[in-house]
């Protein structure tokens, strides 16, 4: 897409399922203690853990009328950031002793798709669901070499989430709010991105929170990179289309990876505290402008400029080499080697390894000149494309030969 149309994009944001209304401060009456919060919370995960409907409370000194506040802030915590709890529901129910208020115990819901018709827990389907989590997670972590620092990691990882998700707040997709919704269902909102992106950094070694904005029902991490915490919010970096609101191919945003509170409120966030990501030594990075994804080969970084396409030794540091000078758009990957990009009306390819770019497929030999080839994205065997006449959007594919050519 054209600069022109790109800055609106920031305002495509997503609604999420917040626990039980609002995000409450972590405030706890002396009643029970912040140390017996903790206690329940890792009650409450436990259970989960191993399908259990009721939690007893009757040990610790939870009041309706007093601790009603921190009970919800646990729950809020536990199903809207606990990963690999994909299967909790959004409700919950207490029993409590009317003649003290005393919360006895609660009752712990799980989600309709995990669920049987008589109520019942659907073990087997949450371990199924599981194992493609873990599937998929451990295929995306093959990208992560040794050689990458923690930025670099958390650039190839954002991208994954870009790339490979389809942003979607509709009922019908039952995963979208967790990391199911990503990594299995490619479909997710904002609380999915964040949780998909959160087992990532984890799992290479990268401490990361989440961060909730109840006024804008949105979601997003903080990322700590050098001792210092970053804003990223991969939701607003994968925008919709403008005209048909779906999920754009080969276009990988980076406006909103590792910024400061400040540079996040002055570009349209609210409502949110999060004050530990102060530095702006990363806001006015290059990459705030790189609209596609970075692909790491034999230690160097490929990627789309406003140049052509260019090859940086490191990803944070340096000057970019133009491998090809061109005004091209939506750079997408074949193999190592080979990458599709779309210049004019056309879709051509270009090898790392001779340096030579070769036309694949032209808009006039199938459309006519009032279409505009917008969109590129390779996968499994074939092409897909997006033209755009006036405001429609018209898909296209065609199958490709292992050398990438039609």
């Amino acid at each position: 897409m054209e600069k022109s149309r790109r800055s609106i994009y920031r305002f495509i944001f997503c609604l999420f399922c917040i626990f039980s209304g609002a995000v409450f401060q972590k405030v706890y009456s002396s009643a029970a203690s912040k140390e017996d919060f903790a206690e329940i919370k890792s009650h409450i995960i436990t259970a989960y853990k191993n399908y259990q409907a009721i939690v007893d409370l009757s040990m610790y000194n939870v009041y309706e009328k007093t601790e009603k506040a921190g009970l919800k802030q646990v729950m809020t915590e536990i199903i809207n950031e606990t990963p690999y709890l994909f299967y909790a529901g959004q409700e919950y129910t207490k029993e409590i002793v009317s003649s003290t208020s005393q919360v006895k115990r609660i009752v712990l819901s799980y989600s309709d798709e995990y669920t049987n018709a008589d109520g019942s827990i659907n073990v087997p389907k949450i371990k199924s669901t599981r194992k493609k989590i873990n599937s998929e997670v451990n295929s995306v972590m093959k990208n992560i070499k040794s050689s990458m620092d923690d930025a670099e990691k958390a650039m190839v990882l954002h991208d994954y989430i870009v790339a490979n998700t389809s942003y979607s707040d509709k009922r019908q997709d039952k995963n979208r709010v967790s990391e199911a919704g990503v990594f299995v269902d490619h479909k997710a909102n904002c609380q999915g991105y964040s949780l998909a992106y959160g087992i990532l950094l984890k799992k290479a070694g990268i401490k990361v929170r989440y961060v909730v904005s109840e006024k804008m029902g949105h979601m997003w991490n903080l990322v700590c990179i050098d001792g210092k915490w970053y804003n990223t919010d991969i939701t607003w970096d994968d925008p919709l289309d403008t005209y048909s609101a779906s999920d754009q191919y080969g276009l990988v945003q980076h406006k909103y990876f590792l910024k400061s509170t400040s540079n996040f409120k002055a570009n349209g966030h609210y409502g949110f505290k999060a004050k530990q990501a102060s530095s702006g030594r990363l806001d006015n990075m290059y990459w705030k402008d790189v609209t596609s994804s970075f692909y790491y080969r034999d230690g160097r970084w490929l990627y789309m400029g406003d140049n052509g396409i260019m090859e940086r030794k490191n990803l944070m540091s340096g000057t970019p080499e133009v491998l090809f000078r061109v005004n091209g758009r939506a750079f997408a990957r074949f193999n190592n080697n080979k990458y599709y990009f779309i210049s004019g009306n056309s879709i051509y390819i270009y090898n790392r390894l001779s340096g030579r770019t070769l036309p694949v497929w032209r808009t006039s030999d199938y459309y006519s000149p009032s279409y505009y080839l917008t969109q590129v994205m390779y996968s499994e065997g074939k092409v897909y494309y997006r033209l755009l006449k006036g405001r429609k959007y018209i898909k296209g594919s065609f199958k490709v030969n292992n050398s990438g050519f039609p």
